[in-house]
């Protein structure tokens, strides 16, 4: 009989291409029960799911080897565009390609190096307004070139004037040049004096004078004139730059990509959710075009006991919580705009969208604020892998955010509809998962679990631990990290602030408190007993993963091995036909066992004072009598295991492993 593992996997952009090898390679010896992850990781999430449940139901044997090709894939380079395929699946919306165009170019520069190349973008974006503001500067130069010219006519006087605003601006280019590139940082020092220089040469030249006051004081001038010009021309446009800006990402649900294909486009370059779509469908050896995957699919017959757990996070932005999807009982119903979502998916999701609204029962009449009827959104089995996919994917900016709407109950007047079964809805904007958690730990997470959750962590490059070039995965060589004991795993590496600066001090300031906000929960359970030795840390270089959307496809083949590396080594330490024979997995059944008793007995023992009085025991009236029976008995045995410790004489606290967590009754996500 095959071993079992969950998988949860953290979020990302790019960093995704870590996953299908691992997937694959965990494959070869596991079958997948529970598998979760949050944005880029739900995507290889849903891909597991997927392949699972082919080789459940078509007994595909190699239902993971599309899988394990994909870093090739996305790797491969588009002779239309030059660009990788992986880039190609982030398609802008018409009013934004422009934007995108400039803003892709910024990836993976320097600071200085990125204002320069958006700078040029911008200019580019508005050549015609440059053309004509350098025509204007030329025409304000005129009269100080009529001032140092011996015989002026107005022909000559015109051109040198554009020939002296065309210095200035190629002058003052080369300089922000030179600044932005670090390789001559004192540029811009030098450039009010380099720029008089030449001017005052020129108008000496021009003029047939030698150099005089006159000379100097009109170069002066005309420097100073260009210079200003320049500035406000370059404030014209970045103005009308964050202007187009601001307003297709409001058009466009706060994204530049809406992940659908863009118009014209052609027919094998989709976009990220029409491909996703058709290559869930793939991998789960279903109908690429017909109807999607849903979780029904990989439920079975019962969703209470399923074939295939899959769970991702997404974050509701507009009521600041976040969501396990498919939602849990008891969660908000929501609805969607048909209009809106034939904007977000493809033709067969809204079709099987269509079809469900159809045959579904009619419930309350459920309108937005612009009286238009909203359908509900289907909920449990019903709902398609690629929506939840999509909802967890929805990278701030990058992508667009996924709008849905709500009934406020606690408004009067949605109340007061409740009689004619009409009700208003509020819009609830629905974004990126990991803006709450980028890796769930807590998904799948049992006090005695019956087989391994393996939890995958994306991080930065250790400064101590550079990643080799020809790294076989162990701890050493920098790419992999993976506890080879109960003890491994406590510490964390964090970067210093930089304070140098008053500016970039206050920047890391603000940066690192969102960072605390997104990660101090996933961050307090990496160190926890029970959790720091199924991690599997995979180190990223800088221009490797995160917003790096056009990755060679050596780097892209080189974090598909690594995948590949972390799934070996967590086979050598938790499997029995690993290396170590499963040590991985009796270790861990040890630490849970520990932690499970030293934290249940002094919960036990907090218990007894109020169990002793026998104020708990009475009749809720909820219970029958049945229930009551096994309520008193559950609460007996509580206090028994309470007096343990006090008749036995040990606290079994002290041998759980540090450090020591406790009993809370907490919301399940």
């Amino acid at each position: 009989m095959r071993e079992k593992c969950d998988l949860v996997m953290k979020g990302g952009i790019t960093s995704g291409v870590v996953y299908p090898r691992l997937i694959a390679h965990l494959a070869t010896e596991y079958d997948f029960v529970n598998i979760g992850g949050t944005s880029a990781g739900a995507i290889a999430a849903a891909g597991c799911a997927a392949a699972q449940y082919a080789k459940y139901h078509h007994r595909a044997s190699n239902a993971f080897g599309t899988l394990n090709e994909l870093p090739e894939f996305l790797g491969k380079i588009d002779e239309r565009s030059g660009k990788s395929r992986l880039f190609s699946l982030f398609q802008p919306a018409a009013a934004l390609r422009a934007h995108f165009t400039v803003l892709s170019g910024l990836l993976g520069q320097p600071p200085g190096q990125a204002v320069l190349t958006l700078l040029k973008g911008i200019v580019g974006m508005y050549s015609g307004l440059l053309l004509a503001g350098l025509l204007l500067g030329s025409l304000l130069l005129t009269p100080f070139v009529s001032v140092v010219q011996a015989n002026p006519d107005v022909v000559t006087t015109l051109l040198t004037a554009l020939l002296l605003m065309l210095t200035v601006s190629a002058i003052v280019a080369l300089g922000l040049a030179g600044a932005a590139s670090g390789e001559c940082s004192c540029a811009l020092l030098f450039l009010p004096p380099l720029l008089w220089s030449v001017m005052t040469l020129i108008l000496s030249g021009i003029g047939g004078q030698p150099v005089s006051g006159r000379i100097f004081a009109s170069a002066l001038a005309m420097s100073l004139v260009a210079v200003l010009i320049l500035g406000l021309l370059l404030l014209v446009m970045v103005a009308l730059f964050a202007r187009g800006l601001l307003k297709g990402l409001h058009g466009n649900g706060y994204g530049l990509c809406s992940g659908r294909t863009a118009e014209g486009a052609a027919a094998d370059d989709q976009g990220l959710t029409d491909w996703l779509t058709g290559y869930l469908n793939d991998l789960a050896q279903l109908d690429a075009k017909g109807r999607p995957l849903t979780f029904g699919d990989l439920w079975g017959d019962d969703p209470n006991n399923r074939d295939i757990n899959l769970e991702m996070m997404t974050t509701a932005v507009s009521q600041q919580m976040v969501y396990s999807l498919p939602f849990r009982d008891g969660a908000d119903s929501f609805f969607y705009l048909r209009e809106e979502w034939q904007r977000l998916f493809p033709a067969q999701v809204m079709d099987y969208l269509d079809q469900l609204h159809a045959n579904g029962k009619r419930g309350l009449d459920v309108r937005n604020a612009q009286g238009q009827p909203l359908r509900p959104l289907p909920r449990d089995g019903a709902l398609p892998v690629v929506v939840a996919v999509r909802m967890s994917l929805s990278f701030p900016l990058l992508l667009s955010a996924i709008p849905l709407y709500a009934v406020d109950w606690s408004m009067e007047s949605a109340g007061s509809h409740d009689k004619d079964r009409q009700v208003n809805a509020k819009r609830v904007w629905f974004s990126d998962g990991g803006i709450g958690s980028n890796l769930p730990l807590h998904m799948f997470d049992a006090m005695l679990p019956g087989h391994p959750t393996f939890a995958i962590n994306l991080k930065a490059e250790h400064p101590k631990y550079p990643i080799r070039s020809n790294d076989d995965g162990s701890n050493a060589g920098g790419r992999i990290y993976l506890p080879d004991t109960g003890k491994g795993g406590r510490q964390r590496f964090w970067e210093p602030p930089d304070d140098s600066r008053a500016l970039g001090g206050l920047v890391g300031f603000f940066v690192g408190m969102i960072n605390t906000m997104q990660n101090w929960r996933d961050e307090l359970m990496f160190p926890t007993p029970g959790f720091r030795d199924r991690i599997v840390q995979i180190s990223l270089r800088s221009n490797e993963g995160g917003l790096n959307l056009n990755m060679p496809e050596p780097h892209i083949i080189a974090l598909g091995k690594a995948g590949q590396l972390a799934a070996q080594r967590l086979i050598d330490r938790f499997h029995p036909n690993g290396q170590q024979h499963g040590e991985g997995w009796r270790v861990h059944c040890d630490t849970r066992l520990r932690t499970f008793l030293g934290v249940m007995q002094p919960a036990c023992v907090a218990l007894n004072p109020s169990l002793q009085q026998g104020k708990w025991h009475f009749l809720p009236k909820e219970y029958n009598r049945r229930e009551h029976q096994a309520a008193l008995a559950l609460l007996v045995g509580l206090r028994a295991a309470g007096a343990v410790q006090a008749d036995v004489g040990v606290n079994l606290a002290k041998k759980a492993p540090p450090p020591l967590g406790q009993l809370k009754i907490t919301p399940k996500i």
